[in-house]
């Protein structure tokens, strides 16, 4: 027979046993807490989605938190990197650059944002000449009257004072400047040649005072000089006869015979201009204003001898004009590269002026006058002119080389007489032409 009091006490063991494993089983269990009625939250407390973005530190600080063996947590490698499995062209390209966020706590004006970005228009071009980046107002100035004047086709002259100084070798022309015929018979036939007088080439120059503008207008003055001068004598040929031209029912055939003559012109044009760029090497200047001209032309000769017997027999007819008028004018230059290219100019004047002429003749070393006539008279004088050429500029410098032809109509017109008829005056009718080689310099301040 079993022990009732013995068995008793293991069922209460057990009993107790099992009480005290439920017990620490529901001691292990957090009570469930019931979350609190919803509050408004103030919006001074809301934070903006600035402050939402943890920095990196707090970041790694939060991940360490979350693991339970307290080591910073690490992500793992990518399979396909262990497997090396990676390729060139699996990058499909850099993200998009997003503007820069601050990422110090509390930076409510993006300060960091502020200072690493800058609006383009504060970024200079290297070509303007300036550091990037600098942002004065003095750098703002400069950059934008550089790029107005490149829109305004500032070919080789910068913005400011210029001065210009030409070298000009020049062949000077006429018409009606012939004095005596030679003829190789003497029996009344004239069978010869007609002598005239030809200026020589001679060195003129122009120099140019003036000032261009950022916006591409400019005014110049501008000065032009030549002179020139002729002589040539002949004689009578072995057998033949020598004629004189310039003498007037007087003298007809002599023995010998000399001429000459001078050129003086003074020109003074005073000009306004304007620059447009038609491409980006091609360049036009429009340009007008006015222009002063003084222009002297002597012509005389000397015969002697002949049927007659001349004796230092003088005729002088000498044509001086003094006008002052319009200009008009163009040039275009095409660049070739950065500091060469061509151009051609045209210019045209209408000069209103006087013309004082004369028509002397004596005899005898001055003894015997035959005609002492002035004629003075108002005309208006038509003037083109024209030129080709190359042009090679560097920095504040520029260099020309042109071909350029002038013409002054109905320049020349002076007296004389045809006719045996005292009283029937007519005239000798010719233009003035220049033919020249031109070589400028040119120099902006």
């Amino acid at each position: 027979m079993f022990n009732l009091h013995g068995n008793k006490f293991r069922v209460g063991l057990a009993i107790a046993a099992f009480l005290g494993s439920a017990f620490s089983v529901f001691a292990e269990v957090e009570p469930l807490v019931m979350p609190a009625p919803f509050e408004p939250v103030p919006v001074e407390k809301v934070k903006t989605p600035v402050e939402q973005i943890k920095s990196p530190v707090e970041q790694v600080k939060s991940k360490d938190t979350d693991t339970t063996d307290g080591k910073p947590f690490v992500l793992p490698p990518p399979s396909d990197l262990l497997k090396n499995n990676s390729k060139a062209t699996d990058d499909l390209g850099s993200p998009p650059i997003q503007p820069p966020i601050s990422i110090i706590p509390g930076d409510k004006d993006n300060v960091l944002k502020n200072s690493i970005a800058k609006p383009v228009s504060e970024i200079k071009s290297v070509e303007s000449g300036v550091a990037s980046g600098s942002g004065s107002l003095e750098v703002a100035e400069a950059t934008s009257e550089y790029l107005e004047s490149e829109r305004n086709g500032k070919s080789y002259r910068l913005e400011g004072l210029f001065l210009t100084g030409e070298y000009l070798l020049v062949k000077p022309r006429r018409d009606a400047f012939d004095f005596a015929i030679t003829s190789s018979d003497r029996l009344g036939v004239i069978n010869g040649n007609l002598n005239s007088l030809d200026w020589e080439t001679r060195s003129a120059f122009r120099v140019g005072l003036g000032y261009q503008f950022a916006d591409g207008w400019e005014t110049s003055v501008n000065y032009f000089y030549l002179h020139s001068n002729a002589s040539s004598s002949l004689s009578a040929p072995n057998g033949g006869a020598l004629y004189a031209t310039l003498t007037n029912n007087t003298f007809d055939d002599v023995s010998t015979a000399s001429a000459m003559g001078n050129l003086d012109m003074n020109v003074i044009d005073i000009d306004v201009a304007r620059t447009y760029r038609a491409a980006d090497n091609l360049n036009f200047k429009f340009t007008g204003g006015g222009r002063v001209a003084w222009i002297e032309q002597q012509f005389s000769a000397i015969y002697n001898g002949g049927t007659l017997g001349a004796v230092n027999d003088f005729v002088s007819s000498p044509v001086n004009f003094t006008g002052a008028g319009l200009t008009a004018g163009g040039e275009g230059t095409y660049a070739l590269n950065k500091h060469f290219g061509l151009y051609a100019r045209g210019k045209v004047a209408l000069l209103s002026g006087t013309f004082n002429n004369n028509l002397t003749e004596t005899n005898g070393n001055g003894a015997t006058t035959f005609y002492n006539i002035s004629n003075k008279y108002h005309e208006i004088v038509p003037v083109l002119e024209t030129g080709v050429g190359a042009v090679l500029t560097k920095d504040h410098m520029h260099f020309k080389v042109g071909y350029e032809l002038y013409n002054y109509f109905n320049m020349v017109d002076s007296l004389d007489f045809q006719s045996l008829s005292f009283g029937k005056a007519s005239r000798r009718l010719s233009d003035l032409s220049l033919e020249a080689l031109s070589i400028q310099f040119g120099l902006t301040f």
